[in-house]
C-alpha cells in the first residue's frame, strides 16, 4: 500500500499488428488510456462500495512492457546522507577488481554492504509522497522493477595505504635523476580514481605525507634524499649561528640553492617548523623539537637492520641533535620497539606504516616481534587501524588474551593463537 489502496495490473492485452503502423501506434496508445481510465474506475468503484471517499494521494501501480528493468542498483541512505546528496549532487563510488567497492562523498567514505529483504521493492520513476495535495485524478504509475536487494552504507576508515606506496614510487631525488617516463607521477585525478577516499580525506592524507604538487603531479621527497637536505639545513643553521627557533627561509632557500632545489628546501622547514613571523623580506621559521628529534631517531634506527644498545642508541641520537633539543623515547612512539625484558634494554626499528593494515596479520606479526607486549608498547601499533565502530579496545579484545606479568605486576598482551 502506498498512500492508500493501490491497484496492480500485469499489462495490457496484445494489440493485433495487422494495421499499418500509424494506425498500430494509434490502437496501442488508446489500449493503454482505456486500460488505465478503467483502472481508476476500479479504484473509484472499491471506494464507493466501501462508503469512504477516494483516499488522499490514492496511486495505481502498472506493471507495462518495460517492466523487469535491473540495470538500477538501491542504495539505502540516511536523512544526512541524503541532505549531502542533495548538496553535493553526485556520490562517487571506488574500488579496483580486487577491492570492495566503498562510496564517497567529498569528505566521508562508506563501505557498502548487500543485503536483502523479503518485501518487494517497487521501482517507479515519479512515485508521489506528497500526503497534502488532493486531487480528483487518479494517477498511474509504471512499476520498471521488483527489487529484493539493496545496500546499505556504513561510515569507515578512509583506505589510503596505497597511497603512500604509489607516491614512492615517483619519489623526488634531485634534478638529476628526472628522466622523463621514470616512475609512474600521479596527478590529483590519478589518485581519486584510485584511492579508496574521499577528496578531503585524500588531500589530508598528501599533507601528513609530506606531498608536494609539482608541474601537476604529486611527488614526495625520497627519504635519503631529505634527510640530507634536512641535514644541510641544521648545519647551515650551525655555520651561520642561527636560532633553530628563527631559521629565514628565504636567505636558507637562497644560500643552498647551489644543493638542493629551493621547494625543497621549503617543503623542509615547513614540514619540520612552523612559521612564526614574516617581515617584508623574510619569512622566519621555528623548528620543532618533536619533529627533529623524531626524523633523527628513525633515521638512525632505520639506517641499521640489526638492534642497538638502548642506552648507546639514545646518547648517538642526542649527539645529532641541535643545542636545546633533547631526545626522548616518545619521540620514537610507532616506529620504535624497546625490550626492557632483556639485558641491557635493546631497541629496533619497527615502523606501523610498514604493517599490515588487515588487524589479524597486523597481530600475527606484532606477535611474531614480541610474545608478550604492554599497554603503552602495543597501542602506537594499532592507531592507525581504529576507525568508525573500531576502537583499540575492540580489537585487543578479539585478537589478544591479557594477563598479569608476575615481575611488573601490570597487565600484558599475547595472542590468541596458540603456537
Amino acid at each position: 500500500m502506498i498512500g492508500g489502496d493501490v491497484a496492480m495490473t500485469t499489462g495490457s492485452d496484445t494489440i493485433e499488428n495487422d494495421v499499418t503502423d500509424a494506425e498500430s501506434v494509434t490502437m496501442d496508445t488508446d489500449a493503454v488510456i482505456s486500460e488505465e481510465d478503467a483502472l481508476r474506475d476500479a479504484v473509484r468503484l472499491r471506494s464507493d462500495e466501501a462508503g469512504v471517499d477516494s483516499p488522499r494521494n490514492t496511486q495505481v501501480l502498472y506493471f507495462d512492457e518495460n517492466y523487469g528493468n535491473n540495470d538500477v542498483r538501491l542504495i539505502e541512505l540516511s536523512p544526512d546522507l541524503l541532505n549531502v546528496l542533495k548538496e553535493e549532487k553526485q556520490f562517487v563510488m571506488r574500488g579496483d577488481d580486487e577491492e570492495d567497492a566503498v562510496l564517497c562523498t567529498s569528505t566521508k567514505t562508506y563501505s557498502l554492504r548487500e543485503c536483502t529483504t523479503s518485501n518487494s521493492l517497487l521501482l517507479t520513476p515519479d512515485l508521489s509522497t506528497d500526503t497534502k495535495t488532493q486531487s480528483q485524478d487518479i494517477p498511474i504509475r509504471h512499476v520498471t522493477s521488483t527489487n529484493f536487494v539493496y545496500y546499505e552504507l556504513k561510515l569507515c576508515r578512509a583506505k589510503l595505504d596505497k597511497m603512500r606506496g604509489i607516491l614512492n614510487n615517483s619519489a623526488y631525488s634531485g634534478e638529476e635523476h628526472e628522466i622523463e617516463g621514470k616512475g609512474s607521477k600521479v596527478t590529483m585525478e590519478d589518485l581519486m580514481s584510485c584511492i579508496q577516499a574521499s577528496e578531503s580525506e585524500i588531500k589530508q592524507g598528501l599533507d601528513e605525507l609530506g606531498a608536494i604538487e609539482l608541474n601537476g603531479y604529486w611527488r614526495v621527497i625520497e627519504h635519503d634524499y631529505k634527510t640530507s637536505a634536512v641535514s644541510r639545513i641544521l648545519s647551515l643553521l650551525e655555520e651561520m649561528n642561527w636560532s633553530w627557533e628563527k631559521v629565514p627561509l628565504i636567505e636558507s632557500c637562497h644560500t643552498l640553492a647551489d644543493l638542493q632545489p629551493r621547494f625543497v628546501t621549503e617543503l623542509c622547514l615547513r614540514l619540520y617548523g612552523t612559521q612564526e613571523s614574516e617581515s617584508e623580506e623574510e619569512v622566519f621559521i621555528r623548528l620543532i623539537p618533536d619533529k627533529i628529534c623524531r626524523f633523527y631517531g628513525q633515521y638512525i634506527l632505520s639506517s641499521s637492520e640489526g638492534k642497538f644498545n638502548l642506552n648507546e642508541f639514545t646518547e648517538v641520537w642526542q649527539d645529532s641533535l641541535p643545542d636545546g633539543m633533547t631526545a626522548d623515547l616518545k619521540h620514537l612512539r610507532g616506529v620504535a620497539l624497546v625490550n626492557r625484558n632483556s639485558q641491557p634494554n635493546i631497541i629496533s626499528y619497527l615502523n606501523a606504516l610498514d604493517l599490515p593494515v588487515d588487524p589479524g596479520r597486523r597481530f600475527a606479526y606484532l606477535f611474531s616481534r614480541q610474545e608478550k607486549w604492554s599497554h603503552d608498547d602495543i597501542i602506537p601499533y594499532l592507531e592507525d587501524l581504529i576507525g568508525p565502530g573500531l576502537t583499540v579496545t575492540s580489537l585487543l579484545l578479539k585478537h589478544c588474551r591479557s594477563t598479569t606479568d608476575p615481575k611488573t605486576k601490570q597487565k600484558v598482551y599475547n595472542s590468541k593463537i596458540r603456537s
